[in-house]
């Protein structure tokens, strides 16, 4: 895959409107995915944002270990970076991310007291930036979807009295090593049409089986027995009526749905990468 695959124009012409639109903001939001936290920091927001307050949220943390989850927010917090778990789906979550921005419209300098708390989110495409959005104004103004590169512009949306919020698009960077693609690919923050489902579905497969958690597999689907990732695939397959008409198992189908199951949370809480250890 080339450079050009991964870092289209729009992106780079993303990552210029963004350091201007840093200008304007008080806060920064910075989404990851809580099952691939490493996997999804885009390098470039840890330049840009150095001199920036900002809040790190572990996205998607209901689909995520809570155990792992914290121990990355630890991490995060021995940088220096305020971290918090989040999902759209539990009300604590919710609770605790709505009185951290009170606390922040609270503590505003007086001289900005009379104007909006202007804040940015941020973070790589399909990490969910949309959907928290819509959270707090209750409805659809930001589009969604479960591909990258839903959000194609800019726009200010007023969250709740005295907040305002940009949207802006998802930014990848320009080199994805090989170690990450898998992970980016596994929870659709690449474009389908440049991954290999297949080769990404039995890597998959495998963290399920390293980490003994097979179980989780066998509870969406029932059919299946444990085996080695190949041969769970082949069963997947079956059980789904993945055949094509002369009979041939159709590997495609059969990872899109393996892949689309793990997205949106039916194969059970994974986490797929662990913390670094924390040096005192």
């Amino acid at each position: 895959m080339t450079k050009g695959q991964w870092y289209p124009g729009s992106m780079s012409k993303a990552v210029d409107q963004l350091r201007q639109d840093l200008k304007s903001v008080d806060l920064v939001f910075e989404l990851l995915d809580a099952r691939i936290p490493k996997s999804s920091r885009n390098p470039i927001f840890s330049e840009l944002l150095q001199n920036k307050k900002h809040l790190v949220l572990l996205h998607k943390a209901d689909r995520a270990e809570d155990e792992i989850t914290e121990r990355w927010r630890l991490f995060y917090e021995s940088e220096d970076k305020k971290a918090m778990a989040f999902s759209v789906k539990k009300k604590t979550y919710i609770n605790q991310l709505l009185g951290y921005l009170k606390n922040q419209k609270h503590n505003m300098p007086p001289a900005r007291i009379k104007r909006p708390l202007r804040m940015m989110f941020v973070g790589i495409p399909n990490v969910g930036k949309s959907t928290v959005i819509n959270l707090f104004v209750h409805k659809s103004v930001a589009k969604t979807g479960n591909q990258p590169g839903i959000t194609k512009g800019r726009q200010w949306i007023k969250i709740m009295p005295g907040m305002e919020l940009l949207d802006t698009p998802g930014i990848l960077w320009p080199k994805i090593n090989d170690d990450t693609i898998q992970p980016l690919s596994a929870v659709g923050a690449l474009p389908v049409g440049q991954i290999d489902r297949q080769e990404n579905a039995l890597w998959l497969l495998n963290q399920y089986v390293n980490q003994g958690k097979v179980h989780l597999l066998l509870k969406r689907y029932p059919a299946l027995q444990i085996a080695e990732p190949e041969q769970i695939f082949e069963q997947l397959g079956i059980s789904q009526g993945c055949l094509q008409s002369e009979g041939k198992l159709d590997l495609e189908r059969t990872a899109a749905i393996l892949l689309r199951d793990f997205q949106n949370g039916s194969l059970g809480r994974i986490t797929l990468e662990e913390p670094p250890n924390i040096i005192k």
